[in-house]
């Protein structure tokens, strides 16, 4: 028996005289030096008819290992990203691989769309969740060895791509094994006005807008809540920074699921703040432990 915790409500008043999005993307950035194994590609997503840049890293051995098939980790960029920012991350896995940290293992980083919430706009023909989900998952593994199945999908990121990244599992659930969200924007679009100290105000400008948009499709309260029959084979690890503006999101949200009972890892990190880099440096190993962890289900 688990407890359902319904979301809050946004007035109806609220929506009553909604300011439009405005979205401002650069769909392919090719990264301009990139890491050991990683190559930038572009392909045409078919739902936006636009052209769109992601960024892949290939493990040593994959030219020479024959038909051997590898685990991907899809990695999401923040609100202000693209698929070149998360370079880092990919060299990191490099050096994981290399010390035996981890097995080999694929990282696709997607350019999800600046501010995007990895969520799908039609009016503004910005689909975020359609292009990965539905175009650029198929195509990697068309073109190069996956474990084309759930045990063999893990997706992170941080910030909105923390937010995204547990959006997408927790909405398509049969499509990936494990989780990794970092300091998520769990709870800031859900109640317009939702804010903490440190939120730069251009920032907060543009939440207010997003909440006048709230959609319990793309609430990851809601959906642990709807999706919780479907969940027990997901890994969750949520990873937060007392320092971090998005600390009291990532309590909220940690509370939710305990008192759902759906089962997750959650670490908080003293002195961290909303910096990427910074999560990192403290805890990347035993972030790419837990995938290798979720990893090593496959049969």
């Amino acid at each position: 028996m688990h407890l359902i915790i319904a979301a809050l409500l946004i007035p109806a008043a609220a929506f009553a005289q909604r300011e439009p999005l405005k979205f401002d993307i650069a769909w392919v950035n090719p990264p301009k030096d990139p890491p050991r194994g990683v190559t930038h590609h572009v392909f045409t997503s078919k739902s936006m008819g636009k052209d769109a840049g992601f960024n892949i890293y290939l493990p040593p051995d994959y030219e020479g290992s024959g038909s051997r098939r590898y685990p991907v980790i899809y990695w999401l960029h923040g609100a202000g990203g693209h698929e070149s920012q998360g370079l880092a991350q990919a060299a990191l896995l490099d050096k994981a691989i290399a010390s035996g940290a981890m097995p080999p293992t694929i990282m696709v980083i997607p350019n999800g769309g600046k501010r995007s919430e990895y969520r799908d706009w039609p009016d503004q023909n910005v689909l975020a969740e359609t292009m990965i989900v539905k175009e650029l998952i198929p195509l990697v593994d068309a073109r190069y060895r996956t474990q084309a199945a759930p045990f063999g999908r893990a997706i992170e990121g941080m910030s909105m791509g923390g937010n995204g990244s547990l959006k997408l599992a927790l909405k398509y659930p049969e499509m990936f094994g494990s989780v990794l969200a970092i300091a998520g924007t769990y709870g800031r679009i859900r109640l317009d006005g939702y804010y903490y100290s440190g939120v730069a105000p251009e920032q907060q400008k543009w939440v207010a807008n997003l909440a006048q948009w709230y959609s319990a499709g793309d609430d990851v309260f809601e959906l642990a809540v709807k999706n919780y029959a479907r969940l027990g084979h997901l890994r969750v690890r949520l990873l937060i920074g007392t320092m971090d503006v998005s600390f009291p999101d990532s309590e909220k949200l940690h509370a939710h699921l305990r008192d759902l009972g759906v089962a997750h890892e959650y670490e908080i990190l003293l002195g961290v703040p909303h910096n990427t880099q910074a999560y990192y440096d403290r805890a990347g190993l035993h972030g790419y432990e837990f995938q290798a962890a979720g990893f090593a289900r496959v049969k």
